[in-house]
Order: C-alpha cells, then structure tokens, then sequence
C-alpha cells in the first residue's frame, strides 16, 4: 500500500547495498512531489511526509543510494 494512503511520513537512509529484491526509483523517473522531497531529505537526518510513487523499502537513486523508511 503507498505510504500517502497511510498519511506516514518517510525519512531517507544512505545504503551502500541495495538488496536483489527492493524497487529501485531512479530520481529522473519520479514525479515533480517525490524528487523535492529526494532533494530536502537526502543527506539530512529529517522526515516529510511522503510523495505518492514510494513505498516502505524503495531504494531511490539520487547522488547516492537511498533506502525509503517509513513511520
């Protein structure tokens, strides 16, 4: 279920691994909502609430490897 459906907020996680199994987004194909959120949170120990498109578990490719976290 997308996070927006559960009104959850979402905080970014640097990973140096992506697991075989995660959905990895790569920033280019995510919607104008979710790269603004990728922009403030990546790097910062915050959270937002969350843009539609991202789940619990995504990986998103940014400058980085980021792991979507949920709470």
């Amino acid at each position: 279920m997308p996070l927006r459906e559960q009104g959850r907020r979402m905080r970014l996680r640097r990973t140096g691994t992506v697991p075989s199994d995660a959905r990895v987004r790569h920033y280019d194909e995510l919607g104008e909502d979710a790269q603004a959120a990728i922009i403030e949170l990546a790097g910062r120990p915050w959270t937002a609430p969350e843009p539609g498109g991202l789940d619990d578990g995504d990986v998103v490719k940014f400058t980085d490897y980021y792991v979507v976290r949920a709470r």
